[in-house]
């Protein structure tokens, strides 16, 4: 079964407003909190099926402290903003 999508028009401010604060407060999208709260109120899961890879299985837990460290160092520079870039 494939997914589809719809536009919901008309939601009430308000609404909107708890919908947002209540998908915050569980980490997920509001589209996410919209599929459960339908899926709860029908009765039903239509869970959309994602694919697992393991293809990286092999390497997880294999850095030693001191490759953790290289790591962190090298990539560093990845926290620091460009603030010319927001201007």
């Amino acid at each position: 079964m494939s997914a589809s999508n719809f536009n919901l028009r008309g939601i009430p401010e308000d609404l909107m407003g708890i919908l947002k604060k209540e998908a915050k407060k569980l980490h997920i999208s509001v589209n996410s909190l919209i599929l459960k709260i339908l899926e709860k109120g029908l009765g039903a899961s239509f869970q959309v099926k994602r694919p697992l890879f393991h293809d990286l299985d092999h390497l997880a837990g294999t850095w030693s402290e001191e490759d953790a460290k290289k790591f962190k160092e090298e990539t560093k520079f990845f926290e620091q903003i460009d603030e010319g870039l927001w201007e």
